[in-house]
């Protein structure tokens, strides 16, 4: 019995043109959305530090007031 099937090792996946489509499409899209997520975080950062430094310049102007 010579044409008995290589055993799976359970880890790889056949190589095919659908198979790297669909991986595509799922990490292509998990990585934006990380992208985005990285992108949001530094834009709410930066608003942070706008309002923060906006706070204290108020709280000089009263002072002065």
């Amino acid at each position: 019995m010579s044409n008995k099937k290589e055993k799976w090792d359970g880890k790889s996946r056949p190589s095919t043109d659908k198979y790297r489509d669909n991986w595509k499409h799922i990490f292509d899209k998990l990585q934006q959305e990380q992208r985005d997520l990285d992108e949001s975080y530094q834009q709410s950062k930066r608003n942070k530090k706008e309002r923060e430094e906006n706070e204290q310049y108020l709280k000089e102007i009263k002072k002065k007031l």
